[in-house]
């Protein structure tokens, strides 16, 4: 807590605060002593001698008062929000990986990018199975099938919106860099265009569906999606390594 304490002093007025505190300690020190012209200047080495003790006062005041309970209420917020945040970064990314996973290249997070998310996308078919999968009865029988990747987006953005959800009642104790990010992931309409897109060069082309790649066009609501997510994601680990409520761990998904 003492390191965030440390981390979030204004810059600018913890240097008036040291140059105050120097000016009154070489007052006391020498320049009292210093035989003056005129009362003038004695009033006015009083005047400033006071202003100077006054200003080291009200900010010590300041610190112990203001300073360190509004940091413990921030830290508590931002540990609080945290794992909703993260949950909508880990999910967005997950589209990519998973979809990775299925042309059976193993990548992280940390190595994806516009160019190979645009690669990737051109190479995934919207109808071909995913990896997400759903349960279902046939002849009274429970039986496991692959969702397509056009289900799959939509349960993911589902998902990424429940987290979304949950932070809402936390937005009157959040700063607005953090709000601005959340509100630009959950603002944005994904799935819902990209389905109807689909359904339209189908129909327009006469195509099958099984056919149907992520790209000519439909690969920019995904890059959009993204940057957005990293966007929130840069927001969160900035807010873990000021208040430290967590380790640098934890930053992967």
């Amino acid at each position: 807590m003492w390191k965030t304490f440390f981390k979030t002093l204004n810059p600018s007025v913890l240097i008036c605060v040291i140059v105050c505190g120097l000016h009154a300690f070489c007052m006391d020190m020498w320049l009292f002593h210093i035989e003056a012209p005129c009362n003038f200047f004695v009033a006015c080495g009083k005047l400033f001698y006071g202003f100077d003790l006054s200003f080291v006062a009200a900010y010590i005041f300041y610190l112990m008062t203001v300073h360190y309970p509004d940091n413990r209420k921030k830290k508590t917020i931002y540990a609080a929000s945290d794992f909703s945040s993260m949950a909508i970064v880990t999910n967005i990314e997950a589209i990519f990986i998973d979809m990775a996973k299925k042309q059976n290249q193993d990548i992280e997070y940390k190595n994806l990018d516009p160019e190979y998310i645009t690669h990737i996308l051109s190479s995934t078919l919207c109808s071909a199975p995913s990896t997400m999968s759903r349960f279902q009865r046939n002849n009274g029988r429970i039986e496991i099938t692959p969702k397509n990747w056009l289900e799959y987006i939509r349960n993911k953005e589902n998902l990424w919106r429940s987290f979304g959800a949950n932070l809402r009642p936390l937005y009157p104790h959040l700063d607005s860099e953090y709000i601005s990010a959340l509100a630009d992931i959950d603002q944005y309409n994904f799935s819902d265009p990209i389905i109807a897109l689909v359904t339209v060069q189908t129909s327009l082309n006469k195509q099958d569906n099984a056919s149907i790649a992520f790209s000519n066009g439909l690969e920019e609501f995904f890059i959009e999606m993204y940057i957005k997510s990293q966007a929130l994601r840069k927001i969160v680990q900035k807010r873990r390594a000021i208040y430290g409520y967590i380790s640098s761990d934890s930053s992967k998904p």
